[in-house]
């Protein structure tokens, strides 16, 4: 019985060692700042916002924006040129790109015959009111891989097109980081196991506060849980047509609420029906949405505009410039949006209210303070509403392509950060595989944006600072403490059992062919493994937002300006 039991204590231990191997730890979040960012080395001035990335051999340094509705990363190089009608010269061009890839200079680029030769996703969203020419980008754009990295990370190799025709509305110009439903960046870096999953967060800071500013981050694998505050909401991704949402995340706003600071609240919606509103995390306003409502705003507010009421060709293009003298004060109240779901979001006045910001010829940013922009864009009934970077600015997002879903909070602008990660849940560990991507790891916590991974509890709506997935997975430390856990067990066993075999022969003296008796204890076998197996966290309840779909009728795809001069009399959906 005693060898039996040896036995199996050698057996416990080598199948707790070959899960240790064969499931390894899954990698923490990564996050990368959203900041402003110098472009050009010779102009301190020359600035924008995005993630700061390296690409190629030696390392080129861009500036990039997240967009969720393109499965590829597209990179400008200096051969397409920006709108003449929006961007005045080549210097500024440049500048709103977020610098230029010059291919030719990097070793490691590798030309292709097209995005899908080199490995990149072959199908882009093309649903109602994406941009016109994202039809095209697969099989127009110059196409080949090479090294990408952001942050300080190790460079993974990616495919990227290099566009050769003005495909977006022009508004949004600077370099595409493709995180969509079939992102070739966020699985290649799940393939290279720096990330948990395919999920990705975004807060976009605060801007225009001077010495108050604040950066913004990108997550990828996880969320940051000092940047959410209280209860959040989950809905369904939906890229189809008749959601008419081409980033797969449209919300319904049952009110807008201005916040007065003497303490009045006054809706602006009273009488309308809700607005079903897109985000799009790289818009550069924070709102886009029926005239009748944004002309409610202006009244309630006492916003006046300005003449010419609308710029193209500033930082903000379709903001509502407003006219500073009209009145003794402009507005300084904050807006609350009320979702359907339950959630408010307040965005603070400094965030759509925003002073005047350009460009000089060099490519350096004016900013007049004593010019003032509604961050707020009319549209007809026939274009689509969004939800642009300013709204996250006080929300907080995150999509989690695992789950096909996405969630949002009210935002915390913290300068802390605790990174918690969001495992895959179709994938099971064993002996033979590399276990990616399941479980959790440690907490950890920093005041300056690095961090690790953290664990987090499942959670939906009224679970306030929560995992928001809905699907657990047994970690892999589980599974290895389960294993070693047992070890312990049986090693106490086994001491168990050799001790009462001692005791006895002790009490009984000396028999032929059993344990002799010594002057000591009997050693045994101590494992100081872990002791106890956490239990799985609580299943999460999700509540889905109100799954209201209209009819839309009509293509809204990109902008079209129509009209002369700096400034276009009539701005609708269509292409260059």
């Amino acid at each position: 019985m005693f060898i039996m039991l040896i036995w199996g204590l050698v057996v416990a231990v080598w199948a707790g060692r070959s899960l240790a191997v064969g499931c390894p730890q899954p990698p923490a979040p990564l996050s990368f700042p959203l900041a402003d960012t110098q472009v050009n080395p010779r102009v301190p001035g020359s600035l924008m916002r995005g993630i700061p990335v390296r690409i190629g051999t030696p390392p080129q340094n861009l500036v990039m924006l997240p967009w969720p509705d393109l499965n590829n990363t597209y990179i400008y190089d200096d051969q397409t040129a920006c709108n003449t009608k929006l961007i005045d010269n080549d210097e500024i061009c440049r500048v709103r790109r977020g610098g230029y890839y010059y291919e030719t200079e990097s070793t490691s680029f590798t030309k292709t015959t097209d995005v899908i030769d080199a490995g990149g996703a072959p199908v882009e969203i093309d649903t109602l009111g994406s941009e016109s020419g994202i039809p095209k980008l697969v099989s127009s754009s110059l196409a080949g891989t090479d090294r990408f990295a952001a942050g300080d990370k190790e460079p993974v190799t990616i495919p990227v097109g290099i566009p050769r025709l003005q495909w977006d509305g022009g508004f949004t110009i600077s370099h595409a980081l493709g995180l969509g439903p079939n992102s070739t960046y966020l699985n290649a870096l799940v393939a290279a196991r720096q990330i948990p999953s395919r999920v990705w967060s975004i807060f976009w800071g605060r801007m225009w506060m001077g010495s108050a500013d604040m950066d913004g981050a990108i997550v990828l694998g996880g969320y940051d849980k000092e940047k959410v505050i209280g209860e959040n909401f989950t809905a369904q991704l939906d890229y189809s047509e008749n959601m008419g949402c081409w980033t797969g995340m449209r919300v319904i706003i049952v009110d807008v609420i201005a916040n007065f600071p003497h303490g009045a609240d006054v809706s602006i919606m009273s009488g309308n029906l809700p607005v079903r509103s897109c985000i799009v995390p790289q818009r550069q306003l924070l709102w886009e949405v029926p005239v009748d409502i944004a002309t409610e705003l202006r009244k309630k507010a006492g916003l006046v505009s300005s003449s010419p009421s609308m710029s193209i060709t500033a930082f903000h293009a379709l903001a509502t410039m407003l006219n500073t003298t009209a009145s003794d004060s402009v507005f300084d109240g904050d807006l609350t949006f009320v979702l359907s779901s339950g959630l408010r979001i307040r965005v603070p006045n400094n965030q759509f209210i925003v002073p005047r910001i350009g460009y000089a010829e060099d490519g350096s940013r004016v900013v007049d303070q004593s010019q003032k922009d509604l961050l707020v864009y009319s549209v007809t009934n026939q274009q689509p509403s969004t939800l642009g970077r300013y709204f996250l600015t006080a929300a907080y997002l995150m999509i989690n392509h695992e789950a096909g879903t996405f969630t949002m909070w009210q935002g915390n602008p913290s300068r802390k950060s605790t990174l918690v990660p969001v495992s895959q849940t179709s994938e099971q560990c064993s002996p033979e595989s590399s276990g990616d991507g399941l479980g959790t790891t440690d907490n950890h916590t920093t005041d300056d944006g690095e961090s690790g991974g953290s664990s987090g509890n499942n959670g939906g709506q009224n679970e306030p600072e929560s995992d928001p997935t809905t699907e657990t997975s047994v970690s892999i430390g589980t599974i290895v403490g389960a294993a070693v856990g047992g070890a312990a067990g049986l090693a106490c066993i086994v001491a168990l059992v050799m001790f009462c075999l001692w005791k006895r022969r002790r009490q009984r003296g000396p028999e032929t062919g059993g344990f002799l008796p010594d002057d000591g204890p009997v050693a045994y076998i101590d494992n100081t493994g872990p002791k106890e197996i956490g239990s799985l966290p609580p299943m999460a309840t999700e509540l889905v937002a109100e799954d209201l779909r209209p009819e839309l009728n009509g293509d809204f795809r990109g902008y079209e300006l129509h009209g002369s001069g700096p400034y276009g009399g009539v701005l609708n959906r269509g292409g260059y």
